[in-house]
């Protein structure tokens, strides 16, 4: 085969990945979520292997530990959180009202600055933008719950992960093996060492990424009781929940937070200023020290090419491109800095030395 002809070949089974890909994606979030579960969890079966415990029994063990794990913590921690839920849950549309009527008197209060016209200019702007939101929002929650897709999501998570998550930790070796035995003999060495530093970055980003969560979530729930806020506990766990996903955990607490202080506090900007305080530090922290430390050497990403990574993965497969996006764009890198690094040692950049007349 010629280069070109690998090339080509190459080309089209990517084209035919990312398809296919595309084309499952409805029903491919149990299994990404086991394989990255499995993927975590491979360490401890490869020493409970070296302990001389069968790869088997080790994961039905991991499992059982697991399991058992989360009930003690659903146990200890449950009751508290459901009644902090569940009361945030029923009063949110009182909230909700309050969080309206207050922004209606300071949009008023804003727009008697104004001339008539431009009164005219900016209530038409914001129906136009207001329209375009609600019908965005209304058209995602119709396609979800038109097919239902909360529910099976939901079920096929609880009922399909745990077994992928147990055969993959039972098999992996062999998986592994099997995959290495496909590939092209010539270029092995070279993409093992790649799938090493893909390996290399994807388990600083998920380790590291969890802790991240656990921190955030912390640091955003002691802050948002120690202001004042009503249900400042679940809704920094619900932020540090969702910080998996870069900016989108804080965003979403800020926002309720926010709904939150402004119905129980009104327009009372010193409360309201502390609760943004404690959003604004907490994302300090987090991006100078948290993140960096633990999540950002390891997959070596800029800041925009994370949002572009979250945007794209979004537009492409829906909420589990977002899921994927940042260890995609991980490995991703990693390829297009092998890709780079050869591109700068071959002739196409260093061209062709001049002929020697002397």
């Amino acid at each position: 085969m010629s280069a070109r002809q690998q090339m080509m070949f190459w080309l089209a089974a990517v084209v035919l990945f990312g398809l296919g890909l595309w084309a499952l994606a409805p029903v491919l979030l149990p299994f990404v979520v086991g394989m990255a579960i499995a993927y975590l969890l491979d360490p401890l079966v490869d020493r409970m292997e070296r302990w001389g415990i069968g790869r088997a029994l080790g994961a039905a063990l991991i499992m059982a530990g697991a399991v058992l794990f989360l009930l003690i913590v659903l146990v200890a921690l449950f009751p508290l959180v459901r009644d902090q839920f569940l009361a945030l849950g029923q009063a949110m549309p009182d909230l909700l009202d309050r969080t309206q009527a207050a922004a209606r008197e300071l949009f008023e209060g804003a727009m008697s600055e104004l001339s008539r016209r431009q009164q005219d200019a900016v209530a038409t702007g914001i129906d136009e933008i207001g329209k375009n939101a609600v019908a965005m929002v209304g058209n995602v929650l119709s396609q979800l719950w038109s097919g239902g897709l909360v529910v099976v999501d939901f079920l096929s998570i609880m009922l399909i992960t745990p077994v992928v998550v147990f055969y993959l930790l039972r098999d992996w070796e062999k998986v592994i093996a099997a995959i290495d035995g496909w590939l092209p003999r010539d270029h092995a060495p070279t993409i093992r060492e790649q799938a090493r530093l893909v390996d290399k970055a994807l388990a600083g980003f998920v380790r590291g990424q969890i802790m991240v969560c656990l921190i955030s979530g912390t640091l955003y729930a002691l802050g948002w009781t120690v202001a004042g806020l009503n249900f400042g506990l679940i809704i920094g766990l619900i932020a540090g929940f969702l910080a998996f996903i870069p900016y989108v955990g804080g965003l979403v607490g800020l926002t309720l937070a926010v709904v939150v202080g402004v119905g129980d506090f009104g327009l009372d900007w010193i409360r309201l200023g502390s609760i943004l305080a404690v959003y604004l530090v907490v994302q300090g922290v987090e991006g100078t020290f948290i993140q960096p430390w633990l999540v950002g050497r390891s997959v070596g990403l800029h800041d925009l090419w994370i949002i572009f990574a979250l945007l794209a993965g979004g537009a492409l497969f829906g909420f589990i491109g977002v899921l994927i996006a940042v260890p995609a764009a991980a490995a991703f890198g990693v390829l297009v800095r092998f890709a780079l690094n050869r591109y700068l040692e071959s002739g196409f950049y260093r061209g062709t030395a001049p002929d020697d007349d002397t």
